[in-house]
């Protein structure tokens, strides 16, 4: 039985925000670090920054999946358990769109082109601003530092994502790859986001 009032809903007041998003988010990767052994959970954090550089029209919806984006492939986490927490299908959609499955073979080309054939507007989006972030100059070369083949490798990949999915969306490629190549270093953009 739903419990309506004038004002809607009582299950439409338990909506998550971005504020109880980032602190999910928070608590699903605490541990975790990437290759430059800064704590994780900063990567969607800055990936939802990037979200609304490039697309400030975007909603909420698209800024919660972007901080959520990786929960599903690194966390343990599924589907069940975002709509338990009360995100929207649509939410729950783009997160599902951008992860990738464990025994999913497909070269990450055919993954991009794959999410382009959703036609999905805001996991497109979503999917622009990790690439951007897995872009930052200095992830780049701390990569290189440790593995310059596969930072060489990963750049092509991504670079090439970013132009098909600018196509798709109509975002301007040569914006998001200035907004890369000028990105402030990590450390000023990590203490901005704390």
């Amino acid at each position: 039985m739903r419990v309506t009032h004038s004002k809607g809903t009582f299950s439409d007041a338990m909506k998550p925000d971005i504020e109880y998003t980032l602190k999910l988010m928070r608590q699903l990767h605490e541990g975790q670090t990437d290759h430059s052994r800064r704590p994780y959970a900063l990567h969607p954090e800055r990936i939802a920054q990037n979200v609304k550089i490039i697309a400030p029209h975007a909603g909420d919806d698209v800024v919660m999946a972007a901080l959520l984006h990786d929960t599903i492939e690194d966390c343990g986490i599924d589907e069940a358990f975002l709509r338990k927490k009360g995100y929207s299908e649509d939410c729950i959609t783009m997160v599902r769109l951008v992860s990738k499955p464990d025994n999913d073979k497909r070269p990450y080309s055919q993954v991009i082109d794959d999410l382009i054939a959703s036609g999905h507007q805001g996991a497109l989006i979503l999917k622009i601003a990790d690439n951007m972030d897995n872009l930052h100059p200095e992830r780049v070369r701390n990569l290189m530092a440790h593995d310059s083949e596969k930072a060489q490798r990963l750049r092509e990949r991504y670079r090439a994502s970013i132009e098909k999915l600018c196509s798709a969306t109509g975002i301007n490629k040569n914006r998001v790859f200035e907004l890369i190549d000028n990105s402030p270093n990590l450390e000023s953009i990590d203490i901005a986001l704390k």
